[in-house]
């Protein structure tokens, strides 16, 4: 069997305490993912923008086999991102772009690029990272819950040039000049093409197929722009 999957986002991608380099919000929240090319702009006005901390960002994935507890995890780096609030601190748009080319491995020693992993991952088994080297997510709407940080998240990931709405739960803190957005989900990775050793495929058994449902973390921080 050659490899695990997965993602994003934006979306864009997207549950995952992840080992190494997990950036999850215990590891970076000091208090505490469409439309394919929608480039991201600076709010005007009453608007205020924040940027995407890219060091301080990460989107971390965990993929398993359906028999046994066999996988991989690791995280793919956005590449660009803003977070804008209206004059009311409502939150009044989002954006942020993955670049598919840092898909990174981090439960095995060797975490290079190269790796036969990792490699797998970026061919069209997976993300065909050279026709497709980024994802992006578009926020469309952000629902407060309970409490002052407590959000319903609605948006688009695109992967694969195919556009898949998103719904999920996020914390969302200012912390000073920033902004600290952490989240948990489960994507279907089918719903973006990727079927590669998926139940839904005849003509596999059973111990080797891998899940469809992929759990996601982000972990993003965002700056106040000047």
């Amino acid at each position: 069997m050659r490899s695990i999957l997965l993602f994003v986002c934006a979306p864009l991608c997207l549950t995952g305490a992840i080992a190494c380099r997990d950036r999850s919000a215990a590891a970076i929240a000091a208090p505490t993912p469409a439309i394919t090319e929608p480039a991201p702009s600076t709010p005007a006005g009453s608007v205020v923008g924040y940027s995407l901390v890219i060091p301080e960002s990460f989107v971390n994935w965990k993929g398993m086999h359906v028999v046994g507890g066999n996988g991989h995890q690791g995280y793919i780096k956005p590449r660009t991102g803003t977070l804008a609030f209206d004059a009311n601190g409502t939150i009044a748009g989002g954006y942020f772009e993955l670049d598919m080319n840092t898909i990174t491995l981090t439960d095995k020693k060797d975490t290079s690029s190269d790796n036969g992993v990792v490699s797998h991952l970026k061919d069209p088994d997976f993300f065909d990272v050279k026709k497709y080297p980024k994802g992006t997510f578009q926020l469309t709407k952000a629902i407060k819950t309970s409490g002052d940080s407590s959000y319903y998240i609605t948006g688009q990931l695109t992967l694969r040039a195919i556009t898949q709405e998103l719904h999920f739960p996020a914390i969302i803190v200012r912390n000073g000049e920033d902004i600290v957005a952490t989240a948990s989900l489960t994507i279907d990775r089918t719903k973006w093409g990727i079927t590669y050793q998926s139940g839904s495929v005849l003509g596999l058994v059973k111990d080797e197929l891998l899940e469809d449902k992929v759990p996601v973390s982000l972990a993003l921080r965002f700056h106040r722009q000047q």
